[in-house]
């Protein structure tokens, strides 16, 4: 019977999620299964005698975390913060360890820190073991990322441009036109840098053409009015944004595309200067992480190489749905968009009218993060509304986040406002979605008010309805934050950080969470839940003194 139970629950979450996606997401799976088994034989043969051309402005920045030379030649691979015995050379299928992780085995994002004869040694051994098409090497979007690397590394040896060339053919005819988003966008990427580095020579200049066109295409769809990613992850902002620098990085000064790309990047400059904590992390919203994406400083520096630009940091980001307020003493960022596109959930979390704190330059209160992406128990926790602060009703989450990247049911914030003086800023939103899931005409509202004159941070919660429900309002402190109750009074201290939390005459407990500010790092934190069994209409209230 459970298992009955089970597949009814499954079919349920299956009818709410699938209206939202495009018919293309799912026909395109289908053909692109297709293509990759029989597509790759049709590949043209590599023009005779290839040569590269490197037309890159200013150095690629590199990027690779976990590796080092010395590791990667005894045999030793991490990725995503796991350490796994390959051989060197490798064992390319890695068949044992998670897909996300064999994915980063064939980006390629270390080949930059191995010497010349040992990068070539290495694509070699790549190129034997991962014939054309075949194995998750040959997914588009590991090829793409591979392609990047391999360009920017400038091998020059004839097998291995020749490779190179059949690779970049590949992924000019299994582009991911049916996943859409950053994926895209990627092998856009990777179009312009194969036809940039082979300009002029076989069917190359098709492969710049069909990225520039894609960029024109997403750029349209994916980059808001703002300078956001239309995904609203913070990391994956981040990426996008070096994709577009690295277009820019290739294109000639007179190319009539450069123009808008580079207003395009000025603004996504501006709001990745915004969406940064004052230690240079990443807000982590929406499956964003540290590590993944170039650090902020970096990302940063070559945007300027690139533009010559100095960015503007932003306080509104009314599309991307982000808040900030910023002076010397305090970060406070709020999340108060839609989850993510209506067509594209991937990376949504439920976490409407959450925020991060930073207080005198150090991480006060955090967003659960990313552990990973696998399904599982930790892949549900991040995602959902407990993991977040902001307020819950009965425990539910405020959307119906389930599998690794699905939504079904979800519902947007409305009404919000973001008002700032030269001493204070005020944010209001509405979000009734827990109308929908639970009756009782729910409303809740969310007040936060930063005063810089009386340093306190005051936040109201406001439940309209009816009948008896469990309100809990949490936040999720770094799990360097220390916690002293003394009476009523309870303080908080991070090294130089510190503050008191005042919940008033309200219910206050602890609990256990979990920080995950990168992929497969998780930390214990204290989480306050404040609230509980009330009667609607309800106020929830605490503030922050610092």
């Amino acid at each position: 019977m459970s298992r009955q139970l089970e597949v009814l629950r499954k079919a349920r979450l299956y009818a709410r999620t699938l209206p939202h996606l495009r018919p293309w997401q799912v026909a395109g799976r289908i053909v692109a299964r297709v293509r990759q088994h029989a597509g790759w034989s049709h590949l043209p043969a590599p023009p005779a005698k290839l040569r590269p051309f490197r037309p890159a402005q200013v150095p690629y920045p590199q990027h690779d975390p976990w590796n080092t030379r010395e590791a990667l030649l005894e045999g030793q691979f991490t990725f995503l913060n796991r350490t796994k015995e390959l051989g060197y050379l490798p064992d390319w299928t890695a068949t044992h360890l998670p897909l996300l992780w064999r994915f980063n085995l064939h980006y390629f994002h270390y080949l930059h820190l191995l010497a010349q004869s040992e990068q070539e040694e290495l694509c070699r051994a790549w190129v034997q073991h991962n014939p054309a098409g075949q194995g998750v090497g040959w997914h588009p979007y590991p090829t793409s990322l591979r392609i990047l690397n391999w360009c920017r590394s400038g091998l020059r040896a004839a097998d291995l441009l020749d490779s190179l060339y059949k690779q970049a053919a590949y992924l000019y005819r299994n582009l991911e036109t049916y996943i859409y988003g950053n994926h895209l966008l990627e092998n856009a990427r990777a179009l312009v840098l194969a036809g940039s580095h082979f300009a002029g020579q076989g069917e190359a200049s098709l492969w710049l053409e069909k990225g520039l066109a894609l960029y024109r295409q997403e750029t349209k769809e994916q980059i808001f009015p703002d300078g956001g990613h239309f995904e609203r992850s913070p990391m994956y902002h981040a990426l996008m944004l070096e994709g577009y620098l690295d277009v820019l990085n290739v294109l000639p000064s007179e190319h009539p595309d450069r123009s808008w790309i580079e207003a395009t990047a000025r603004d996504m400059t501006d709001v990745l200067v915004s969406l940064v904590h004052p230690n240079g992390h990443y807000a982590l919203f929406n499956d964003a992480t540290q590590e993944i994406a170039l650090p902020s400083a970096m990302l940063a520096s070559y945007s300027s190489n690139i533009l010559g630009y100095v960015p503007n940091s932003q306080s509104k980001l009314p599309d991307m749905g982000y808040f900030i307020h910023h002076d010397d003493d305090v970060y406070l960022i709020i999340d108060s968009g839609a989850v993510g596109p209506d067509y594209l959930m991937a990376h949504a979390h439920a976490d409407i009218f959450s925020f991060e704190l930073s207080l005198a330059g150090l991480l006060f209160v955090v967003d659960s993060g990313v552990y990973e992406y696998a399904a599982g128990p930790m892949r549900s926790y991040v995602r959902s509304t407990a993991a977040h602060n902001t307020v819950s009703v009965d425990g539910q989450d405020q959307v119906e986040c389930w599998d690794s990247f699905r939504v079904a049911r979800r519902a947007a914030p409305h009404d919000v406002s973001f008002v700032q003086t030269e001493d204070e800023s005020r944010f209001g939103g509405n979000f009734s979605g827990y109308a929908r899931l639970l009756g009782d005409d729910i409303v809740h509202r969310r007040t936060i008010h930063i005063n810089t004159r009386k340093r306190t941070i005051f936040v109201q919660d406001d439940i309209a309805g009816c009948g008896w429900h469990r309100i809990e309002s949490r936040l999720h402190f770094h799990p360097e934050v220390e916690v002293e109750e003394e009476g009523g009074s309870i303080q908080l201290r991070r090294c130089a950080a510190t503050c008191t939390l005042d919940v008033g005459t309200l219910n206050l407990r602890w609990e256990q969470g979990w920080y995950c500010p990168r992929f497969g790092v998780r930390s214990r934190n204290r989480v306050a839940v404040i609230g509980g069994e009330m009667h609607l209409p309800a106020r929830l209230m605490y503030t922050l003194c610092y």
